[in-house]
């Protein structure tokens, strides 16, 4: 693809192309940033879509709404409400409905889509409910391509999103220039619906018409309603396990042919291998996430259903019947010679369960390591599940909540964890109950960054009970309009990411009944030394200096609103943080190098593996001297680079490991809290030297 020297500039400056990037950029360069820009701006106008449709919309709208989206989809209102068909209500109601001759979104852009970069404008308005069969996937990318016509489209692959090629995704693509993204609220369905799919979708040729015309977008609940029709005649049809662990033994005819075949297939995932022999895992369901601090480092999860064992020139096949059976479809393997029933597995000498898994990553990770992200991700995934004590609530939401039953609920369970935990038993076994406290921000005994909140963040819902009122949000909409009015580009860009970062944290932060009198320095500073490597794309000296100063210039105009009193407020701890904020992002990077060349050297694998926050005491000629949770002293070592710019009472939070040499190092990605976070967590400062 090329773009022409006098034409516009895809970077959207306006100028022409060999003016501008043109230059020096080369264009594949030019459309991935092009690309990230967009995506870094899709959030924020999804927020701000969101709060304009709370402020145009009654209840009483929205309830008729989904009454009529219930009756034409054939469900009842009550599973309208549940979460996994929210999404899809709010995209037809706000892309698909017209009302008074427009959507919601068209409105929408018509008053706000002046400030929004023309591609995303064109791609939020092309929104449409479409049909596309998985042709290839890639760690990144989605190949897909619309069954009827053909055309091929590639998707941006999000972290939980767990395809294989054949199966069918429903949902609606936003255009990001070559690649898309699957916007919230899509279906995933099986490759046996693909014909009768096909049947449907010649018969409502609108489909193809909707990209460019919203008029033509009233097949939507239409397509839901085939979909769970489909499903209900369909249920049930699969056949049940039979209780018999089995191995099945087959002659190989060529072993390279058939290593190609298992190699092509996404469901098996090698085990082990030597010189005679390999074993596969067949896994049809597996779960995968990225642990950011570990420099992305891609846990993978398999459930066990059967493996495969390959062996001089026999294979053998260990499972149960059904699973066997496929695994046999597969590979297009002959009639088996042999079976007989077993016991265990042959590569673990235990029993294949439901639930057994087979966990790898990429790149390895050091063994003391893999242990405790398996451990993390499995305490991360029980704090959003939900319990059947809770009322079929997640931890995470109870915690959040003001129901005194349900906190108690929840505090009984958390001691069960914690004493099963202690005598090695139940689910305590594989998750880290140290962490759970912290991060529900209940009273605990650790040096954690979440012991500022009163309560957890909530992330991901739309507004409810558990988010903070939309009129914080459009008041922090109107402080930035008024502030960048008439503005340069660069004042207005300012503004608009230190301000975007601050409402999204605002909006999972607090719950309804919140106002601005009720923000604390302990909120801000979780805000300004943790929240923001979540939410900003890079944190340097520059961002600190801008965060210091919108945020400043916010609470001057909050306080001239006639509301609050907060500068004054929050300027002493601006004050305190005005050079050390800067010197933190900075060091965070130094450490980060650091942190990833120990995670790969093999000479300095850990035999002791923790996560935990340490305060700096000193410096002696090894590193840091440093005081755990505990109260242990232990010496952590840096680069001099930063050993000699960190001094008494700043606090050091991640991932540490003790090596042969008694010493302590970084395995994963830090954060640094100078001495003025540290007192707010209730650290004596200047008395632990």
């Amino acid at each position: 693809m090329s773009v022409g020297r006098n034409e516009l500039c895809p970077c959207g400056s306006g100028k022409k192309y060999k003016k501008c990037c043109g230059v020096v950029t080369p264009i594949t360069e030019l459309r991935s940033r092009h690309e990230q820009k967009l995506q870094k701006e899709y959030a924020g106008w999804v927020e701000r879509l969101n709060h304009f449709v709370g402020g145009h919309v009654t209840s009483e709208t929205i309830q008729e709404a989904r009454s009529r989206f219930a009756a034409e989809v054939g469900l009842s209102e009550q599973e309208v409400t549940r979460p996994e068909w929210a999404a899809h209500f709010f995209n037809w109601c706000v892309l698909d409905v017209k009302t008074g001759g427009s959507t919601l979104l068209e409105n929408y852009i018509k008053q706000h889509g002046r400030r929004m970069e023309p591609d995303l404008r064109r791609a939020f308005a092309g929104l449409h409910l479409n049909v596309y069969e998985i042709m290839e996937v890639d760690r990144e990318v989605l190949t897909v391509q619309q069954p009827l016509t053909l055309e091929k489209h590639y998707i941006l692959r999000s972290g939980n999103l767990n395809v294989m090629p054949g199966q069918i995704i429903v949902g609606r693509l936003l255009n990001l220039g070559l690649r898309n993204m699957l916007f919230p609220g899509s279906i995933i369905l099986q490759p046996h619906v693909k014909d009768s799919l096909l049947g449907w979708l010649k018969e409502h040729p609108e489909v193809e018409e909707a990209a460019d015309d919203t008029g033509k977008r009233v097949y939507t609940t239409a397509l839901y309603r085939f979909i769970v029709q489909f499903g209900e005649t369909n249920n049930g049809q699969a056949g049940t396990s039979e209780n018999a662990l089995l191995r099945r033994t087959y002659s190989l005819q060529n072993r390279g042919q058939l290593l190609k075949a298992i190699e092509a297939n996404p469901a098996f995932e090698l085990k082990k291998s030597d010189s005679t022999k390999e074993v596969w895992v067949y896994a049809t369901r597996k779960e995968e996430h990225l642990f950011s601090a570990l420099k992305d480092a891609l846990l993978e999860l398999y459930e066990v259903q059967a493996e495969v064992l390959l062996e001089n020139d026999k294979l053998y096949l260990e499972g149960y019947a059904p699973e066997l059976e496929e695994v046999a479809q597969l590979l297009l393997l002959p009639a088996y010679e042999h079976e007989e029933e077993i016991r265990v597995l042959t590569s673990t000498g235990s029993k294949l369960s439901k639930g057994t898994l087979f966990i790898t990553s990429q790149p390895a990770l050091p063994p003391k390591v893999l242990q405790w992200a398996v451990q993390t991700y499995f305490a991360e995934k029980w704090l959003v599940t939900p319990h059947e004590a809770l009322e079929d609530l997640a931890p995470v939401l109870v915690a959040a909540s003001d129901s005194k039953e349900l906190h108690a609920k929840l505090e009984s369970l958390l001691e069960q964890l914690e004493q099963d935990r202690k005598v090695g038993q139940g689910l305590a076994r594989f998750i880290r109950t140290d962490m759970l406290r912290p991060r529900l921000s209940l009273p605990n005994h650790s040096m954690h960054v979440n012991n500022l909140l009163t309560r957890p963040l909530i992330e991901g819902l739309p507004e409810s009970v558990y988010t903070v009122h939309p009129d914080r949000l459009a008041e922090i909409n109107r402080f930035v309009q008024e502030m960048t009015s008439g503005k340069s580009e660069a004042t207005v860009k300012k503004y608009d990411e230190v301000m975007n970062n601050f409402r999204s944290f605002v909006r999972c932060a607090f719950s309804p009944s919140f106002t601005w009198e009720q923000l604390r320095k302990e909120d801000l500073a979780y805000f300004l030394v943790h929240d923001i490597y979540t939410r900003a794309d890079a944190v340097t000296k520059t961002l600190a200096a801008n965060l210091l100063s919108v945020m400043t210039a916010f609470f001057k105009w909050l306080d001239k609103q006639g509301a609050t009193s907060l500068h004054a407020t929050m300027q002493s701890l601006f004050a305190e943080l005005k050079e050390s904020l800067p010197e933190a992002y900075r060091l965070r990077g130094l450490l980060e190098k650091e942190a990833n060349h120990n995670l790969f050297n093999h000479a300095t694998v850990p035999k002791d593996v923790v996560e935990e926050t340490l305060v700096v005491l000193s410096v002696d000629a090894n590193g840091l001297v440093a005081k755990r949770s505990n109260g242990e002293k232990i010496t952590l070592s840096v680069a001099a680079n930063v050993k000699d710019m960190l001094t008494a009472d700043w606090m050091i939070s991640g991932l540490f490991g003790k090596g042969e040499d008694g010493l302590w190092r970084l395995y994963g990605t830090p954060e640094l809290y100078p001495p003025a976070i540290a007192h707010l967590l209730g650290v004596q400062t200047g008395v632990l030297v």
